[in-house]
């Protein structure tokens, strides 16, 4: 992603000017991290914070049974890290696939929000918009059985549309629906049976939203 691309993300990200979407530019720095690799290790001390510009970056804790459980995740759009202080970390955080990150330091960020209220405001709308993303995510755990919370993760990953592209990792599913991979597995294989979703070469299309949608119980 180069540097016209990345001042569009920011400028989208956090509703402000071009000249502010620069001096966050200025401050962060581009990386990318391969699949699975740890960004932060729980325990850590941390004093950064990541933007995150494509794929997905999991917080993972091992449960009392020993079993990886997913405490968030966070997509294009969504930020992460040690706001706004510098905080141990109570979690694992891994890149799912290849993620591409913009870092800062988290002193850093606080002097540009202290100093730029746009800045300031697009912080607290993307914090806002990831807050009833984990009620909705909470709700689902508590409401909805374990098949439920697929079909609702499937949605998920596909927005908008109708195309998830590459198809998802059935164990990544599964961690992101709080179930087993051989749950998430049937769950997707019933789908096909039906004909509600279709698996191509490179993609998964749900073909019918609304009777997957209904099935979300």
């Amino acid at each position: 992603m180069d540097r016209v691309e990345r001042l569009a993300a920011l400028a989208s990200f956090f509703a402000c000017s071009a000249a502010e979407a620069e001096r966050l530019n200025d401050a962060m720095a581009f990386v990318t991290y391969p699949h699975g690799q740890k960004l932060i290790h729980q325990g850590d001390l941390g004093a950064k914070v990541w933007i995150v510009l494509a794929g997905q970056a999991q917080l993972q804790v091992i449960g009392g049974d020993g079993q990886v459980q997913l405490l968030m995740a966070h997509g294009p759009g969504e930020l992460f890290g040690a706001l706004p202080h510098e905080r141990v970390f109570v979690s694992d955080v891994v890149a799912r696939d290849r993620i591409a990150v913009l870092e800062v330091a988290t002193s850093r960020l606080a002097r540009l929000v202290q100093e730029e209220a746009r800045i300031g405001s697009g912080l607290a709308m993307i914090l806002a918009r990831q807050y009833h993303a984990a009620l909705d995510r909470m709700a689902a755990r508590i409401t909805l059985s374990a098949t439920g919370r697929v079909y609702s993760e499937l949605l998920n990953a596909a927005g908008d549309g109708d195309t998830i592209a590459p198809p998802p990792v059935v164990a990544a599913l599964g961690l992101m629906a709080q179930t087993t991979r051989e749950t998430a597995s049937r769950a997707i294989n019933g789908l096909m049976r039906r004909g509600i979703v279709r698996r191509d070469a490179g993609r998964l299309t749900i073909v019918s939203r609304k009777l997957l949608e209904d099935m979300i119980i």
